[in-house]
C-alpha cells in the first residue's frame, strides 16, 4: 500500500510538470512595448531548419531597429538545448531581461538573461549577461520576472522538486545574488495547496507597489493575489477556480485603485517599474532625478517577507495593499501620532507647573 501511495504520488507530480511544462508561457508576455511604441519580441528563429529563438527589438513603425543587435535581431539562448523562454520584460533603461529554465535530469533550473539597450549581453550580469540557479535548492520554472527600479528582479514560478509542487518568488539584488533576507532563506512559497500552486505573473501598480498571481489548486481551488510589498506576504484577493482550469493564463493587474484578475497573454510596457518598498517610492514621487534614472548601485537591500506564514487566510480578503493612499494614510497617522504626543506631554508640564504655583500659594 506504502508504495502504491508513493507511485500515485509520483504519477501526479509527474502529470503536473508535463501539464506545467505544456504551458510554459501561457501566463507571461513575450512581447514588450513603451511609451514611444518601441517593440521588443522573443520570437522562434524563422530560419530553414532552426530551432532556437531570436530577440526582435521594432522601432514605432513596426521596422526592424538596425542598431539593436544584427538588422534589429539577436540570438535568444535560454540552453544549450534551446529551451523556450518563459517571459520578457523591457526596463527604464531600455535593457530587455528574459526568463526561461533550463531543463536537465527531467529538472528545471531558472535562468536570466540581460541585454543592454543594443542588444549585447549586459556583461554586469552574471556571467556574459546570464544566470543560473536553483534558489534556495528548488527546482524553479520561472513564469515571469520584474525588474525592480534599483536594477534588481523578481522572479515568480514553480518549484518542481516539492511535493506538491508550490508557487514560488524570490529576489536576485542588482549585482545578480540571491536576496537571503527575501522571504525563508531567499524564496517565498506559497504553502497550504493540497494539489500544488503556480505563481503565474507580476505587476506593478501604483507607487510601485508589486503583486504576484498564484494559481492554487485544491479543495477548494482558488484563483489569489498575494502583496509582494512591505514586511511580509499578504493575500490581497481571492476567487474559486474554474474546477476544468489549470489557472495557468491567470494574469494580474492594477485597475483604477485596486489589483484585479485577467487572462491571457498580455503585453508589458517598459518604464513601469516597481520597488519592495513603496512607501518610500510614494515619498520621492516629487525627485524627477529619482523618476527618470533609478539607479543600480550593485548590493539592493530589500527584504519584503519576514517570514512565510503558517497558512493563507481562510476567509477571501479584498484589501488592495502597497497603494499611494495607503502610504499617505500611514504618513498621516504618524503625523497624528506625533502632535498627540506633543500634546500629552504640554499638559504634563502644565499640569506640574499649576501644582508648583499652588504649593507655593
Amino acid at each position: 500500500m506504502a508504495a502504491a501511495r508513493v507511485g500515485l504520488a509520483t504519477a501526479r507530480t509527474a502529470a503536473l510538470l508535463l501539464l506545467l511544462a505544456a504551458d510554459a508561457a501561457s501566463c507571461a508576455s513575450l512581447n514588450a512595448r513603451d511609451a514611444a511604441g518601441n517593440q521588443w519580441r522573443a520570437v522562434s528563429d524563422p530560419a530553414d531548419g532552426a530551432q532556437g529563438y531570436l530577440l526582435e527589438h521594432l522601432g514605432p513603425e513596426g521596422l526592424p531597429d538596425p542598431r539593436f543587435g544584427r538588422g534589429g535581431r539577436r540570438q535568444l539562448a535560454i540552453s544549450a538545448t534551446d529551451d523556450a523562454p518563459s517571459a520578457l520584460r523591457v526596463d527604464a533603461r531600455g535593457r530587455p531581461w528574459i526568463t526561461g529554465a533550463s531543463i536537465s535530469g527531467g529538472q528545471p533550473q531558472a535562468v536570466i538573461l540581460r541585454f543592454l539597450a543594443d542588444g549585447q549581453p549586459d556583461l554586469q550580469w552574471g556571467v556574459q549577461g546570464k544566470i543560473q540557479l536553483s534558489p534556495s535548492g528548488l527546482a524553479v520554472k520561472p513564469n515571469d520576472l520584474l525588474p525592480l527600479s534599483d536594477g534588481s528582479v523578481l522572479v515568480a514560478g514553480v518549484a518542481a522538486n516539492l511535493e506538491p509542487v508550490r508557487a514560488v518568488v524570490f529576489h536576485l539584488q542588482a549585482d545578480g545574488s540571491l536576496d537571503y533576507r527575501f522571504g525563508t532563506a531567499g524564496t517565498w512559497q506559497r504553502a497550504g495547496a493540497s494539489e500544488g500552486s503556480t505563481a503565474t505573473s507580476l505587476a506593478v501598480g501604483d507607487g510601485g507597489a508589486i503583486a504576484v498571481c498564484v494559481a492554487a489548486r485544491g479543495e477548494p481551488a482558488a484563483a489569489e493575489i498575494w502583496s509582494v510589498s512591505g514586511n511580509a506576504p499578504k493575500l490581497v484577493r481571492q476567487q474559486p477556480l474554474d474546477r476544468d482550469s489549470d489557472g495557468e493564463d491567470l494574469r494580474v493587474a492594477w485597475a483604477g485603485n485596486r489589483w484585479v484578475f485577467a487572462s491571457g497573454d498580455g503585453m508589458t510596457f517598459a518604464g513601469k517599474e516597481g520597488t519592495l518598498d513603496p512607501v518610500a517610492m510614494v515619498a520621492n514621487l516629487g525627485r524627477a532625478a529619482a523618476a527618470s534614472a533609478p539607479p543600480d548601485p550593485g548590493q539592493g537591500g530589500f527584504s519584503p517577507f519576514a517570514e512565510e506564514p503558517s497558512a493563507p487566510p481562510s476567509a477571501p480578503t479584498d484589501v488592495d495593499a502597497g497603494t499611494s493612499m495607503s502610504a499617505r494614510a500611514a504618513l498621516v497617522a504618524a503625523a497624528l501620532a506625533v502632535v498627540v504626543a506633543g500634546a500629552r506631554r504640554w499638559r504634563g508640564r502644565r499640569r506640574r507647573t499649576v501644582l508648583r504655583q499652588s504649593k507655593l500659594s
